[in-house]
């Protein structure tokens, strides 16, 4: 192929610090090798040529279970700069490749659980989703149909090079990042049997009209707008007769509702179409419900009326904030914590619902309304009950006897049946066990419980609110508290659609740096935002051990001060090669000063090439490898410690600043000892 060659190495990187494990593949650039050819192809020449692009250079079944190490990449990318590279299945991810235009649109139309991340490949697309421990995906293979890459198989990564001349590319969603691979959802049993329903199917005749259908083939629910001849008529009247049944409407209802719809259609629905279409969902809807019964008529007085109150009424009832913890959360409100994976946020949940529950003070804020906390876990349950120990025997309380109860699973809250369900479990427990409404409502995390619907559309996280509006905050009047992660691109608020910022009463970011973790309030509705809170992560002793006998251990926050935390995220914001860096820039820019000291010149034009800086970090001393170069002073950059103009570069003020020894005696006018060679001489290339 007569085309320029791109280095893929920068791309492999990526794939890497993402955590995917990796392996370098053959390139269409070139010619394929010898062995290749005469022993894989049978010295077919075309096929060949067709094939080295997509095959491994190198035995990869060792990285099935684990990544490749940078040195191994490292030594890849050195040797292979221009090759295609795969992404091992089975490891961190499973891929749903759909290798036709027809498999695309069958996955597209929302036949499977949607998911935020995909690649265009040169035939169709690679629907990207979280490996799951518990469910295993194997490889398997249908021609032109749709393929699972799970366990013994890889995907051609984008970034590389189709035989025919097309790039494979990453399409994903607005606030998807591939670094983000946790967020991904998994496929379910469900989704696997559609795949082979897909499979079986292929090339044969599927039923269309309005027989069969089914809401769930439907990314989006319709909206009631109203549409002409083949805009898909049968198709919205089937998406709103199941929605309509999931809400518990009747069938006389149904069809009123119906009715009104139709006529504004361009021309209606023939009245037989239309009842055609909801006998048929009805018996798809109690197929898939057996447990469940359909109304014919109406309940009396079950549709609540929409009704005004004068404004005299309102400053009447006007009240004092009705807090749950003082200062922090409100009773009947909604509220929000987001964060990073991994930086504190459950810790502060499960912290936050055991002081609600016992009725213990939040560090230094009282409990106002302590009673009931019901917990939403979307997943990692041992962590939880772990974290929930190290809470009871830190602060003494026996969590045996308070009203905390956690779900044991997760629960799709977009969709109003398994919201109805989550509220209906709710009212069970309190029936049954006598106990008080909820103070306390947690959601871990948004993500978790979400359902397939995608969270950065519009109409979506407005279903997801109204649902936990309705049946959750105001039937008990509780707080609703949301765990979230941060958007992609700014990590300094909430990812996902504007819509959920806009209806919370409260919104906390969550900032973890080594073990110092801030919580900071980003909105606060209805009263004054309080000071940023500091705790550290204490370990905890568990009473047992494991089968080695090894200790077991899980953390509680205890709280720290503000400037604990900025000094710690300010080492952080470093890695050792960094350092080594800025510590030899600081010795250029320091040997340039007393140079020009020397001279009777000005100090302020002690710049240091970007060449002589590089030089001395790759070659002199080693500090960065030939290939981070690039990586290494661009992070710097980024992070504002080195300022680069044109051809030179020089410390910032945030260097100076910063609390380590070796800005300390760069103010100082102190000189760094570098590991000198007798060839180093004062450089005064400036």
């Amino acid at each position: 192929m007569n085309a320029t060659r791109p280095n893929t190495a920068i791309e492999a990187w990526k794939l890497n610090e993402a955590g995917l494990s990796i392996v370098p593949l053959g390139s269409p650039f070139e010619q394929p090798p010898t062995w290749f050819v005469a022993g894989r192809c049978s010295g077919d020449q075309v096929k060949a040529a067709s094939d080295w692009p997509k095959a491994p250079r190198c035995r990869w079944k060792q990285y099935q279970d684990k990544a490749p190490d940078d040195h191994q990449i490292e030594q890849w990318t050195t040797q292979f700069p221009h090759t295609n590279w795969a992404i091992i299945t089975g490891y961190k991810v499973v891929v749903v490749d759909a290798d036709s235009a027809e498999a695309v649109q069958f996955i597209d139309d929302g036949a499977i659980t949607r998911t935020p991340l995909r690649a265009t490949t040169s035939k169709g697309k690679h629907y990207y989703f979280r490996a799951n421990p518990d469910y295993s995906v194997h490889n398997s293979v249908r021609k032109n149909r749709i393929d699972l890459r799970g366990i013994g198989g890889y995907v051609v990564a984008p970034g590389s090079t189709h035989a025919d001349g097309t790039l494979y590319r990453w399409e994903t969603d607005d606030y998807m990042n591939i670094r983000d691979l946790h967020d991904l959802p998994t496929l379910s049993p469900d989704d696997i049997a559609t795949i082979n329903g897909f499979n079986g199917q292929a090339g044969e005749h599927k039923t269309t009209g309005d027989l069969g259908f089914c809401t769930d083939q439907y990314a989006l629910p319709h909206d009631g707008s109203n549409l002409s001849e083949g805009e898909g008529r049968n198709n919205a009247a089937a998406s709103m007769a199941g929605q309509l049944l999931r809400q518990n409407h009747s069938l006389r209802e149904i069809k009123s509702i119906l009715d009104r719809w139709n006529q504004s259609n361009t021309p209606p629905l023939s009245d037989a179409e239309l009842n055609t279409t909801i006998a048929s969902i009805t018996r798809t809807h109690s197929s898939n419900n057996p447990t469940t019964s359909i109304l014919i008529e109406p309940l009396p007085g079950d549709r609540s009326t929409f009704a005004f109150s004068h404004v005299q009424e309102l400053i009447k009832g006007v009240k004092p904030i009705n807090w749950l913890i003082k200062g922090f959360l409100e009773m009947d409100s909604l509220s929000l914590m987001f964060g990073e994976p991994a930086c504190g946020k459950s810790f502060s949940a499960i912290d936050l619902a055991c002081c609600v529950a016992t009725g213990k003070e939040w560090h230094g804020k009282a409990v106002k309304r302590p009673g009931p906390v019901f917990y939403i876990a979307g997943e990692g349950f041992n962590g939880l009950s772990r974290r929930l120990m190290a809470w009871q025997l830190s602060y003494g309380y026996d969590l045996g006897k308070a009203p905390i109860y956690v779900s044991q699973s997760a629960a799709s809250l977009t969709d109003l049946g398994n919201a109805r369900l989550v509220s209906a479990s709710i009212e069970s427990m309190i029936e049954r066990s006598g106990v008080a409404v909820p103070s306390m409502i947690v959601i871990d995390t948004l993500a978790r419980n979400f359902g397939p619907a995608d969270e950065n559309g519009t109409r979506e996280m407005n279903t997801f609110i109204q649902h936990i509006d309705q049946l959750l905050r105001a039937r008990y009047a509780c707080n609703v508290l949301i765990i979230h992660h941060t958007g992609v691109g700014a990590k300094d608020r909430a990812r996902g659609n504007s819509a959920l910022k806009g209806a919370l009463d409260a919104e906390y970011a969550v900032v973890k740096s080594d073990d110092c973790v801030q919580i900071t309030a980003k909105k606060m509705k209805d009263a004054e935002e309080p000071q940023p809170m500091t705790f550290l992560f204490n370990p905890v002793r568990l009473p047992f051990q494991d089968e080695e006998g090894e200790a077991q251990y899980s953390c509680i926050l205890r709280p720290s001060s503000a400037e604990h935390f900025d000094q710690v995220r300010q080492d952080k914001e470093l890695g050792v090669t960094q350092k080594r860096v800025l510590e030899i820039l600081n010795t250029l820019q320091n040997q340039a000063i007393g140079h020009l000291e020397r001279a009777g010149r000005n100090i302020a034009y002690a710049r240091i090439e970007v060449k002589t800086l590089r030089n001395e970090c790759v070659k002199a001393h080693g500090v960065v490898g030939q290939n981070n170069w690039s990586r290494t002073f661009s992070a710097l950059v980024d992070k504002g410690f080195i300022a680069h103009e044109g051809l030179f570069v020089t410390l910032t003020d945030k260097y100076q600043q910063s609390p380590s020894p070796e800005a300390e005696q760069h103010r100082s006018g102190g000189n760094l000892a570098l590991h000198q060679t007798p060839d180093d001489k004062e450089d005064s290339r400036f």
